[in-house]
Order: structure tokens, then sequence, then C-alpha cells
């Protein structure tokens, strides 16, 4: 009788752990899944982002050099196309900037909105670049966007190396 009972105990353990080696391996896996959807995601949403934000710079910076042809009196006709085409982006990518990106992209349109009254109404210019505040938002932006699309662990993506330690540098000219 006692042989039959450790044998019915030896065997209701192994269940038992067999059960929960199951469902420990089951949740491991499901949490392995769920994470490559999220990287899946956010690597499908970073190549989204890349032309999506290379357009709306290339518009920005059309805006910008359009602005400098009025003041240097050599307007090139396109102010229309571009001021047009950058609200078209600035609005597609305010849906999907982070609040970083968003701010800058904020700042470069007050800019560029706040230059036109200097331009085409002939009000006083202070002493500097009209255009230096636009110019300037535009360099916060692209580090913004740079910032943004930074993303660590990225696949294919490759950090330098840390320096050892103790390792010696060589001099140019001496590889």
């Amino acid at each position: 009788m006692d042989a039959a009972l450790v044998g019915l105990a030896g065997t209701t353990v192994g269940a038992v752990t067999g059960f929960a080696g199951a469902w420990l391996a089951q949740r491991g896996q499901l949490r392995i899944q769920q994470e490559q959807r999220i990287h899946a995601e956010q690597i499908r949403w970073l190549d989204d982002k890349k032309g999506l934000y290379r357009d709306l710079l290339i518009a920005l910076y059309g805006w910008h050099d359009s602005l400098a042809s009025i003041l240097g009196d050599e307007d090139d006709g396109k102010l229309f196309d571009f001021r047009s085409t950058a609200h078209k982006w600035l609005v597609e990518a305010s849906l999907i900037a982070g609040d970083e990106v968003r701010s800058a992209m904020n700042a470069v349109h007050r800019a560029l909105l706040d230059v036109r009254p200097v331009i085409f109404n002939g009000s006083p210019m202070t002493d500097a670049w009209p255009l230096q505040p636009v110019q300037d938002g535009l360099t916060a932006l692209e580090e913004a966007l740079r910032a943004e699309l930074a993303m660590p662990g990225r696949v294919g993506s490759r950090s330098l190396p840390a320096p050892r330690r103790g390792a010696q540098e060589v001099p140019a000219g001496r590889d």
C-alpha cells in the first residue's frame, strides 16, 4: 500500500511539474511574440517617418529659400508651392511625431509665419537677418528628427565599440 501511495504522489508531482513547465514555456513564448510584434511595429513606423520627415524638411527649406530669394529681389515664384506642400507635411507629420519633434515643427512654422510681415509689408527690419529664427528653428528641427529616428537596437544598426582602457592611440599617418 505504501508503494502505491508513493507512486501516486510521484505521478501527481510529475503531472503538476509538467503542467507548470508547459504553462511557463507557453507564457514565455507569448511574451517573445508580443515583443517581436512591438519591434516590427516600431520599425515600420520608423521607416514611414523617415520618408515623411525628409519630405517635410525639403518643403520647409524650399519655403525658407523662396523667402530668401524674395528678400534678395530674386523671386523664384515657388513660394506658394513650397508653403502649401510644407503645410501638408506639417499636418501629416504632427499626427505621428513625438512631442519634441512636434514642438520643433511648431517653432519653425511660427518663425516662417512671423517673418512674412517683414518681407511683404515692408515692416522695419532689425540689423539681424530676418530669416535667422527660421534657420535656427530648422536646425533644431533636424536635431529633434535625428533624435527621434535614432532608435537604439534597430535592426541593422551598429554602435561603435567603446574604447578600451589602456589602449594606446596610433598617431596619424602610422597605421
